[in-house]
C-alpha cells in the first residue's frame, strides 16, 4: 500500500506545475453496426468529449421501437504535455422489436446548463435468417454475399459468422483463393448476440468487401475456420486445483480442449461485364459513385507569384483506379504539379478512397483567367450507366507585379564606370549565432544555480517527502473511521430513501437514483449505475429472498423504460411497491 501511495504521489507532483488545457465539449452518438435482425442485440454509445460530469443522463430519441438496457458508464481522462482530455461513455444495448429503416437519435444531455445534441444513426433492421431445420450444434459458421450479381469492380460485402453456444479460441480463418476476385477487410471483427433456430448465440461477424476483375460465373469456394472448443463436463480433482482464481490468466495452456475444424457453403457469383455503350473515350476502369471537388487559393495575385489549384476526387468503390488527372498547359502562366496524396476510407457499406491532387500556377502576366475544367469518368452500377465528373468552374485574377527600383543602383554602376574595383559594401552584422559567443568569463557560469542550493532546493526535496506524509496520514485516519461510519450509514438507509421517495413522486431518474442511494448506503458501496440484473444479482448475494429480488428486478425495469424514454412513471403506485419492498429487505437483511 505505501508503495502505491508513493507512486502515486511521485506522478502527481509534476502536474502540479502542468497547465491544464480542456476541448470543446462534444456529443457523439454511435451503433456497433447499421445492419441487424430481430433477433439481435446492438450496442449503443452515447460518447461525450470535454467533460467528465453531465447534469442529466443522456436522452435518447428514437428507441420506441427497441427494448433498451443500460449497459453502463465510464469516465476518460487522458493527459499529454499538460493538456487534459477527459469524457464520458454511456453504454446501452438494443434489441429492435420489428422491421424496418429507423434514425436512433439525437441524445441529448446537459452539461454546465447548457443542453447539447449529438448526432443522429440510421439502423436498418431486417428479418432474421431462416434456418435449415437441422440442429446447427453449439458452434457453427455461415457466409454470406450482399448481392448475387455484379459487375466488374463492383464491390459485393462478403459476411461471415460464427455462431457458438460454448467458448472458443484459437480462431484461425482461410479465406477461399479464387483467381481474378480479391477480399479486403472491413474494419475490426464483431462480437453481438442473437438468436438462431430459437436458441442463443454469441456471433463473431467479420465482413469483407470482394472484387470481381474478370466477366463470368465465379464459385465463391469454402471459407474454412479453426478453432479450440472448450465444454464444460467432467473434471478431475487436478483441473479443480488449477481452476483457481490464483492460476486463471497464469497458465491458460492448462485448460483442456479439442479442435473443432469447420467450413461454408459454396455461394455462386454472376459477374458482368462493363457495357460497351456510353462509355467514354477517356474512361480508365473507375467503377463505383464519385465526385470531384475543387479548390483555388488565392484567387487574386500578382505576376510572379503562385497560387495553389486543389482537385479532390471521392467516393465508394475501387477508388484505388482513380487516374492522376493530367492538367494542361496555361498560355498566361507556369504550371507545376505536386505529388497526388491518396486516402482510405472503409465503411460498413464497402471501400472508399479520396485522391487530392494539386498545381502551383505561377502567372506571367496580368488579367483575369479562366482555369480549363478537369473531367474524370466513371461507371455507376446503380444507374448502369457512365457519368463524366467536371471541376467546378474557377477564375484567377492576376494584379501587376511589385517593381523594383533598379534606378539608383544603375545610376550608381554609371558615375563609378571607371572605378568598378571600388564597388565595395561595408561589412555589417546582419544577426548572431544560435549559441552565444562569450567575450568574458563572466559569462561561463552555470545556469539555474540558485535551483541548486536555498529553499527552493530545499523545498523541491522535501516537497513530495511531505506530501507523502500527508496522504499516508489521511489514509491511517480513514480506515479508523471507515467502519463506523459504514454501520451508520446502514442504519439510516431505510429512513433516508423513504424520506427522498416521498419528495420526488413520480419522476423516473430521481426514483431510481434513491433506490440506487438506498444500496450503497446500505452494503456500504459506490454503484456509479444500476440496472435491473445486477440489483437482482446483488440482492441475492445479500441473501434475500429470491422472490422479493425478482419483483424489485421487475420494478426497476419498469423505471428504466421510463427514463430512456424521457418520461416519468406514470403509475403511482410503483413508488409506494418499491417502498413496500425495501421494508421486505430490511427484515431479509436483519
Amino acid at each position: 500500500m505505501k508503495t502505491i501511495i508513493a507512486a502515486f504521489v511521485l506522478i502527481l507532483y509534476p502536474l502540479l506545475f502542468c497547465e491544464t488545457v480542456f476541448a470543446d465539449v462534444s456529443v457523439s452518438l454511435k451503433l456497433d453496426r447499421v445492419e441487424a435482425t430481430l433477433t439481435d442485440t446492438v450496442r449503443m454509445e452515447i460518447r461525450v468529449d470535454g467533460s467528465r460530469t453531465s447534469d442529466t443522463v443522456p436522452l435518447i430519441s428514437g428507441l420506441e421501437s427497441f427494448r433498451v438496457t443500460k449497459g453502463g458508464t465510464s469516465s476518460r481522462v487522458k493527459i499529454i504535455n499538460g493538456s487534459v482530455e477527459s469524457g464520458i461513455d454511456y453504454a446501452y444495448f438494443i434489441q429492435p422489436k420489428k422491421i424496418g429503416a429507423f434514425a436512433i437519435g439525437p441524445a441529448v444531455i446537459e452539461i454546465d446548463g447548457q443542453k447539447l445534441k449529438s448526432n443522429t444513426v440510421t439502423l436498418e433492421v431486417k428479418n432474421a435468417a431462416q434456418s435449415a431445420g437441422a440442429d446447427t450444434g453449439p458452434v457453427f459458421i455461415e457466409a454470406s454475399i450482399s448481392s448475387n450479381e455484379v459487375y466488374i469492380e463492383e464491390q459485393t460485402i462478403y459476411t461471415l459468422k460464427l455462431y457458438h453456444r460454448i467458448n472458443v479460441d484459437d480462431l484461425a480463418l482461410s479465406l477461399p483463393e479464387i483467381e481474378h476476385v480479391s477480399f479486403k477487410q472491413l474494419g475490426d471483427p464483431r462480437n453481438y448476440q442473437t438468436v438462431y433456430a430459437g436458441k442463443s448465440y454469441h456471433v463473431l461477424e467479420v465482413r469483407y468487401a470482394l472484387l470481381a476483375s474478370k466477366a463470368g460465373n465465379v464459385d465463391i469456394g469454402p471459407s474454412k475456420m479453426t478453432m479450440t472448443v472448450r465444454q464444460p463436463g467432467g473434471r478431475s480433482l487436478f483441473d479443480d486445483f488449477f481452476s483457481d482464481s490464483f492460476f486463471k490468466g497464469r497458465f491458460p495452456s492448462i485448460s483442456s480442449g479439442r479442435p473443432l475444424h469447420l467450413s461454408t457453403r459454396p455461394i455462386e457469383l454472376k459477374v458482368h461485364d462493363l457495357p460497351q455503350k456510353g462509355k467514354p473515350t477517356n474512361f480508365t476502369g473507375l467503377v463505383g459513385d464519385f465526385k470531384i471537388e475543387s479548390q483555388l487559393e488565392p484567387d487574386n495575385v500578382r505576376t510572379g507569384e503562385s497560387a495553389t489549384l486543389t482537385v479532390c476526387v471521392s467516393g465508394k468503390g475501387n477508388a484505388t483506379r482513380i487516374p492522376i488527372i493530367d492538367f494542361p498547359d496555361l498560355p498566361f502562366a507556369q504550371v507545376y504539379s505536386d505529388q497526388p496524396a491518396f486516402e482510405t476510407e472503409m465503411t460498413d457499406h464497402g471501400i472508399g478512397g479520396t485522391k487530392t491532387m494539386k498545381w502551383a500556377l505561377v502567372p506571367e502576366k496580368e488579367g483575369r483567367f479562366d482555369i480549363p475544367e478537369l473531367t474524370l469518368s466513371y461507371f455507376n452500377p446503380e444507374t448502369h450507366a457512365y457519368h463524366t465528373l467536371r471541376s467546378p468552374h474557377q477564375v484567377l485574377t492576376v494584379l501587376p507585379g511589385k517593381k523594383q527600383d533598379e534606378t539608383v543602383f544603375n545610376a550608381s554602376l554609371d558615375n563609378n564606370s571607371n572605378d568598378r574595383g571600388s564597388l565595395k559594401k561595408e561589412i555589417e552584422q546582419i544577426g548572431e549565432d544560435i549559441l552565444p559567443i562569450h567575450t568574458a568569463a563572466g559569462g561561463l557560469s552555470v545556469p539555474f544555480r540558485i535551483m541548486t542550493s536555498g529553499w527552493r532546493f530545499w523545498l523541491s526535496l522535501a516537497g513530495p517527502v511531505a506530501i507523502y506524509l500527508v496522504l499516508l496520514a489521511g489514509l491511517n485516519l480513514r480506515n479508523r473511521s471507515h467502519h463506523g461510519l459504514a454501520r451508520s450509514r446502514s442504519r439510516n438507509a431505510y429512513k433516508k430513501f423513504m424520506k427522498r421517495c416521498r419528495k420526488v413522486g413520480g419522476d423516473s431518474i430521481d426514483l431510481l437514483d434513491a433506490f440506487k442511494e438506498y444500496l450503497n448506503d446500505k452494503f456500504s458501496l459506490s454503484i456509479g449505475t444500476l440496472t435491473s440484473s445486477d440489483a437482482g444479482r446483488l440482492l441475492e448475494k445479500h441473501n434475500v429472498n429470491t422472490g422479493t429480488a425478482g419483483k424489485i428486478r421487475q420494478i426497476i425495469e419498469t423505471i428504466e423504460s421510463a427514463v430512456y424514454a424521457g418520461n416519468n412513471v406514470k403509475d403511482s403506485n410503483v413508488a409506494d411497491d418499491l417502498l413496500k419492498l425495501v421494508k421486505t429487505l430490511e427484515k431479509e437483511i436483519r
